[in-house]
């Protein structure tokens, strides 16, 4: 009798245990850092999406929130602290391992406040990563999130394995990827350099150098001003390429499962063939380059 009752005290420790551990909890981070204009914002954590806002302040505002089960609400670290180049946050789970496999994470969202003249940088193992109104670099990746940057001055790098990327009045050069998504970039002042391996790229008021390739969509490239140099490639899609009427180029464009057509007059090179055109605008200029393996190109002439 007494092994019996043993066993059941057990089980019911047991059972208090699992209901503890699955209550829902939640916590909050708040720090602020005085700071000059000019330095860097790092941010490390397993989990959790971001945004992070350039403001007229001198100071870096961290506020993370973070919801979920108990147990892992209460395993899940976030500590910032001041450096001499900036600020540096760290959000990380004390069974990081577990979090990544099994999916049995909380869920953190960082928003941060930063000067204006800023730079960022991000590293994050899943979520979304959102970027507005800052004058400096912005740099980070993420494994399974969205990325959206508006109003920057300044060099972009992003990078994300499984998410879609949209950015709007850029002025700088960009580079930015996935593995799974769509790129939608508008108002961009800088060379561009994207690329995507399932999604459809589109690409609307852009003064400054392309290159844009995807494995498996349409591609759509829209210059704002002159040709400073496109590079547009897909291996299942359409591609359309839209210039001012009056722009010099040299044309290369090509499919092997459509066919071509361009509204500019060109001066053909080698002979005719509705599924390649070479050949030159206005005495030929920086290069337009279009390839498809598996549907139309499109070159044609802005309204």
């Amino acid at each position: 009798m007494k092994r019996l009752s043993a066993h059941a005290t057990f089980v019911a420790i047991l059972l208090c245990v699992s209901i503890a551990s699955s209550i829902s909890a939640e916590k909050k981070f708040e720090k602020k850092f005085p700071v000059t204009r000019g330095g860097t914002l790092i941010l490390n954590t397993d989990v959790g999406d971001v945004s992070i806002s350039g403001t007229s302040a001198s100071e870096v505002s961290i506020v993370a929130e973070v919801h979920g089960r108990q147990r892992d609400v209460d395993e899940f670290d976030i500590s910032a602290w001041q450096n001499e180049t900036g600020v540096e946050v760290k959000g990380k789970g004390r069974r990081s391992n577990w979090f990544r496999w099994f999916d049995d994470s909380p869920d953190v969202r960082f928003t941060i406040m930063v000067p204006r003249e800023y730079s960022t940088r991000v590293n994050r193992s899943g979520g979304n990563i959102a970027v507005t109104n800052l004058k400096g670099k912005v740099e980070g990746e993420t494994s399974g999130g969205d990325l959206r940057v508006i109003d920057i001055e300044g060099l972009v790098t992003l990078e994300t394995s499984g998410g879609n990327i949209r950015a709007e009045k850029l002025t700088g050069d960009i580079h930015m990827e996935t593995s799974g998504g769509d790129i939608e970039l508008m108002a961009i002042s800088g060379s561009v350099d994207v690329g995507t391996s399932g999604g459809n790229i589109r690409i609307s008021d852009v003064d400054g150098k392309v290159r844009a390739e995807t494995s498996g969509g349409d591609v759509v490239v829209r210059a704002k001003d002159g040709n400073k140099g496109i590079y547009a490639e897909t291996s299942g899609g359409d591609i359309d390429i839209v210039v001012p009427r009056n722009i010099a180029a040299t044309i290369d464009a090509s499919t092997s499962g459509g066919e071509v057509r361009c509204d500019l007059p060109v001066t053909m090179s080698g002979r005719l063939d509705e599924s390649r055109i070479r050949g030159t605008v206005n005495g030929g200029g920086h290069p337009i380059q279009a390839h498809t393996s598996g549907g139309d190109v499109r070159i044609k002439a802005a309204d």
